[in-house]
């Protein structure tokens, strides 16, 4: 909100306001400001801001949206637009653990410390650990996650860490493995490791010999890995919205919404790009419906999901997303970048925006959240 409202009073378009302030690619990377109570610094690690804003604006279509619909009364609504852009920072430390053990049969058992929430982080480490080892994903036998009693130490899922800092770990403990059998391969085969040829499951000796990861699975070779790091990842992106508003009712309609995000590396673009969906989801939920209401007894009135209003997929229909991996972190080696949250973080600001896009002639000015249908209601007659 302060972006829009700054911008207004100093007579500035409120794009062009937020691409001269936002960190240029050259100044990466770009120390933020240290959290005191916990002595935190941190810095940005890459990418190019104006490039995520510049993208949204196109697809969004953006001078057209501004000249037909911001602040224009349409078929009795109110109709606004606002757009605003956000980094967020994950890869949270200190580090990760993961552990690969070749079974019996070939295949390979999957060890982490990072924990599955449901963000898909079976798919994303499968992928890992299998393109490490230059196998398929069907090789992959189990991913265990978050199996401390067969880890040192994990540390589990939260700050979007779970692909950078277990991913990096499981990227170790395979380079470790892979190595292993080359050697094994190559003292059965009788020939250096550097001469052995993989694949698949298939190790290829200079004479033609082969031998396959089951025939070394009664070796039961398996290594830990470790991924330790103080630096954060930081994905960003920018968002956009149109809606309109009753002026009658309050109630607040979302017709077109876009985000772009840019997460470093994609590992599993699909994953991704559902997780983007769901955050803008949850995000608009808790801009437009969700409310914990009290009585002047202090009785919850809002404690069953009839009254809570969670978002469905009849609420917001129009929602599109586009994700880019053009800028990797330099900070592991998958590149990735934590991105999980990123599809939330601007979305009250940009919903509160548009509202007071849609309202200006009322001077409506949102600060506060939900905007539910009464108190954009109350907020319109308050203005009048």
């Amino acid at each position: 909100r302060l972006l829009d409202i700054v911008a207004g009073e100093l007579g500035l378009d409120r794009v062009a306001f937020r691409r001269m302030n936002l960190v240029p690619q050259s100044a990466h990377p770009w120390a933020l400001p240290t959290v005191l109570e916990m002595h935190l610094g941190t810095e940005t690690d890459s990418g190019d801001y104006s490039e995520t804003l510049a993208r949204c604006l196109e697809e969004f279509d953006w001078d057209a949206k501004a000249a037909g619909h911001s602040g224009k009364l349409i078929d009795g609504r109110w109709h606004g637009i606002a757009v605003g852009c956000y980094i967020e920072g994950g890869a949270s430390g200190p580090r990760e653990h993961a552990r690969l053990d070749l079974l019996a049969d070939g295949r390979i058992a999957v060890h982490v410390g990072s924990s599955s929430v449901g963000q898909g982080v079976e798919t994303v480490f499968t992928q890992i650990a299998a393109d490490a080892l230059e196998l398929p994903v069907g090789s992959i036998a189990a991913i265990l996650h978050g199996q401390t009693d067969t880890l040192k130490e994990g540390f589990g899922s939260y700050s979007s860490r779970s692909t950078v800092l277990g991913g990096s770990a499981i990227l170790d403990a395979a380079t470790k493995l892979r190595a292993a059998w080359r050697e094994a391969a190559a003292e059965r085969i009788d020939c250096l490791p550097e001469q052995i040829l993989q694949d698949g499951d298939r190790l290829t000796g200079p004479d033609g010999r082969v031998v396959t990861l089951a025939d070394l699975g009664p070796l039961q070779l398996g290594f830990d890995g470790v991924f330790a790091s103080s630096k954060r990842t930081y994905s960003y992106g920018c968002h956009a919205v149109h809606l309109s508003v009753d002026p009658g009712t309050g109630h607040v309609a979302i017709h077109d919404y876009m985000a772009v995000e840019d997460v470093g590396r994609a590992i599993n673009p699909a994953t991704l790009h559902g997780q983007t969906m769901g955050s803008v989801v949850q995000g608009l939920g808790g801009a437009l419906l969700e409310e914990f209401v009290y009585d002047d007894q202090a009785q919850l009135l809002t404690g069953s999901l009839a009254d809570y209003l969670l978002p469905t997929a009849t609420d917001f229909p129009h929602i599109r997303a586009t994700v880019l991996d053009n800028h990797p972190s330099p900070n592991n080696p998958l590149g990735a970048k934590g991105a999980g949250e990123g599809g939330i973080i601007p979305v009250g600001a940009l919903v509160a925006n548009a509202v007071a896009d849609a309202l200006h002639r009322f001077k409506v000015r949102p600060n506060h959240l939900p905007l539910s249908p009464p108190k954009v209601w109350a907020m319109i007659q308050q203005a009048s």
